[in-house]
């Protein structure tokens, strides 16, 4: 049991960290190369991960492979979000409210049954030769890169 408890602790402490997609719980990035400089990025998050955020981790993740493939500016050319549920455990018992929602699900604190939510960010992206262009959707690879990570506190000590 307290194994649970702490499991249960570890993961629902605070939203998805910008990371490389995990297989325990399915949240972080992933992408896939569709051709030279052309790739789709997909951020999850947890129940705690806002939209904006998750748009903005595939955002980051798509500049990192842009600049690495010596793109300095990229287009998007699809975009899509998504809030993906899934079903928390049935329960009888009253609410804890000086627990998280995990551990009340887990420990049966909770009124009846309920759906969380994840946000899903999915974009592809190609290099582009245009210039910037918020209209165009063409962002300047190393200024989204250092905006974003800025707003975040990524990879600041």
């Amino acid at each position: 049991m307290k194994k649970i408890l702490i499991l249960s602790i570890l993961l629902t402490g605070c939203s998805t960290a910008y990371q490389p997609h995990a297989l325990l719980g399915q949240q972080g990035f992933a992408e896939t190369q569709l051709s030279q400089n052309h790739f789709r990025v997909t951020f999850k998050g947890n129940e705690k991960t806002s939209q904006e955020r998750a748009s903005d981790f595939a955002l980051l993740r798509a500049s990192e492979l842009m600049i690495a493939g010596g793109c300095t500016n990229f287009k998007v050319l699809n975009s899509a979000n998504e809030n993906i549920g899934s079903l928390a455990f049935p329960q009888s018992h009253k609410v804890n409210a000086f627990s998280s929602s995990i551990e009340n699900r887990i420990l049966g604190n909770s009124d009846g049954s309920s759906k969380l939510y994840s946000p899903k960010s999915t974009i592809e992206v190609g290099c582009a030769t245009e210039n910037v262009s918020a209209e165009s959707r063409i962002y300047a690879s190393a200024s989204i890169n250092e905006s974003i990570k800025n707003k975040y506190q990524i990879g600041m000590k």
